[in-house]
């Protein structure tokens, strides 16, 4: 089958539906209402003694779910996270609360009437992948493609837009709904088959791979030591399964033998990247002076914009940039093993790879001043042509030698591609744990009273962070409550040795 993309023109009369269109309704509608039913059977190999899973013996398709993590924005995990009711009590460090910031923002600050909408859905650059899974847990609405109204008047100059109603160049309006039917396989080749260790380490299974050393690496002594049994994955599991990467150093065990495991916090949060940034922004912090605790942080329309933007963060692009330096839960482990996997002989092909371990912005998502630097998507040009039959539109977003005479669709830069998410200039306040609000004097004394700190306990320091202060923070972000605290811990030294001036010398009691 060929690998790409196809889309066929929705008619407003629905009488005119083309069986072909009709089919691929029905085909859409039978995969959702079927998908929860479907499973996926794994092979664990336990340690008896333990009771910890030792490693798991897998094909494709939970290989493919595992990369799909990968590609998930960090808005979208902490939506996924956050409905559902059945995994336990533990947050992603901050993500839950800037998600529920945005949710909670008066949208008269942001910039455009979308901008929520783009926060609390930020679309998946490797949506088309993702859409061929058995389970897809990725529930943000598919992107829509839209057409001239008049496409056969414009065969020489043809235009699609992601909003409806742009302008097409011929001066009619992009109206026509056109719906992705996509004939991509996932990520892994089909032929494929893998061993993945308790803490998401993906591994060829090969001779070069998994020979005895993986077995005495993993403290197998002797085969009386190991039980197997075959569990079955459902579409809830996987959920969980997210949440337990994101957390847990074993979450094989914590997932299929209910045994929770200790999650491990990182000590150490400072980062050290070369700058390729002249960028910096002015905060002003809020410091408790008793504990060197940021209260929380006061900054202009860049800060805010720079907070939300991690909400748009592939997962995969955030492992990229922190370079190993993360240490959250067992996505390291993942990332570095699917980035180690030969591309020729496991991957369906290079893009695939690049869209798992790169994963790229979707183009909406700009900001004048970025400050953490991730690849944006490529302009997409799509091809179509007319069918001879039912009077579909087949479009393509690779050259097919079967297509015929064809002509390339322009894309039309929808009004979503905005610059920044809210409004300026004005001041935005975000607490230690990243609860996003404007600032005014009045709420100012209200987080005060809140926080329940005498007046006399603070101080304010100016600070300008760039770079490394902004992936502190957004590690800090990703696996404590205290993202400010400990993101810019190294700008205290100043505040701390004040506070150990300022102490009074315990007195020496007399014999």
């Amino acid at each position: 089958m060929h690998n790409c993309n196809t889309l066929y023109c929705v008619f407003k009369d629905k009488t005119k539906i083309p069986n072909i269109i009709i089919s691929s309704f029905v085909d859409a509608t039978m995969a959702d209402t079927t998908k929860t039913e479907y499973q996926v059977t794994l092979k664990l190999l336990v340690n008896k003694k333990t009771n910890k899973v030792l490693f798991a013996e897998s094909g494709k398709e939970f290989v493919d779910i595992l990369c799909s993590f990968l590609t998930l924005p960090l808005g979208t995990i902490a939506r996924l996270l956050q409905k559902d009711t059945n995994m336990g009590s533990d947050t992603i460090g901050c993500l839950n609360s800037l998600y529920q910031s945005v949710q909670n923002f008066d949208e008269k600050c942001l910039m455009t009437e979308t901008t929520k909408k783009l926060l609390l859905q930020p679309k998946n650059s490797s949506e088309k992948y993702c859409s061929t899974l058995k389970f897809n847990i990725d529930d943000t609405a598919p992107t829509k493609y839209f057409i001239c109204s008049r496409p056969g008047g414009c065969w020489h100059n043809s235009c699609f837009s992601t909003s409806i109603n742009e302008i097409c160049s011929c001066g009619c309006r992009l109206n026509c709904l056109v719906l992705l039917r996509t004939f991509r396989n996932g990520f892994v080749n089909g032929d494929a088959s893998f061993v993945i260790t308790d803490n998401l380490r993906v591994i060829p299974n090969s001779m070069d791979y998994t020979s005895l050393a993986l077995l005495h690496s993993l403290g197998i002594q002797s085969a009386n030591l190991v039980k197997e049994i075959t569990v079955n994955l459902t579409k809830d599991k996987v959920l969980h399964l997210l949440k337990c990467s994101l957390v847990s150093k074993s979450p094989l065990t914590h997932l299929f033998l209910e045994k929770k495991s200790t999650i491990e916090r990182p000590r150490i949060f400072c980062c050290d990247f070369e700058n390729s940034s002249n960028i910096q922004i002015n905060v002003k912090l809020v410091i408790r002076k008793s504990d060197c605790k940021i209260l929380y942080a006061l900054g202009e329309q860049e800060f805010a914009n720079l907070l939300l933007s991690f909400l748009t963060f592939p997962l995969g692009s955030v492992a990229h940039t922190l370079q190993g330096n993360w240490s959250m839960g067992s996505i390291d482990n993942l990332y570095k093993s699917i980035s180690d996997l030969d591309v020729d002989k496991y991957f369906t092909s290079k893009d695939t790879k690049t869209n798992v371990v790169d994963p790229r912005l979707p183009s909406q998502f700009k900001l004048h001043n970025e400050l953490i630097l991730i690849n944006k998507s490529c302009v997409q040009y799509y091809r179509y042509r007319q069918s001879n039959s039912n009077n579909s539109f087949v479009i393509s977003d690779e050259f097919r030698s079967d297509m015929g005479q064809y002509t390339v669709l322009k894309p039309i830069l929808s009004e979503e591609s905005v610059d920044g998410y809210v409004k300026g200039p004005r001041t935005y306040v975000a607490t230690d744990n990243l609860v996003l609000t404007p600032w005014s004097p009045i709420s100012g004394l209200n987080l005060i009273n809140h926080l329940e700190t005498p007046l006399d306990d603070l101080q304010e320091k100016v600070v300008t962070i760039g770079v490394n202060e902004c992936l502190s923070i957004l590690k800090a972000s990703l696996t404590t409550t205290s993202a400010l605290t400990n993101g810019l811990d190294h700008l205290l030294t100043e505040v701390r040795k004040e506070l150990l001036k300022n102490k009074k010398p315990k007195l020496r009691k007399r014999n």
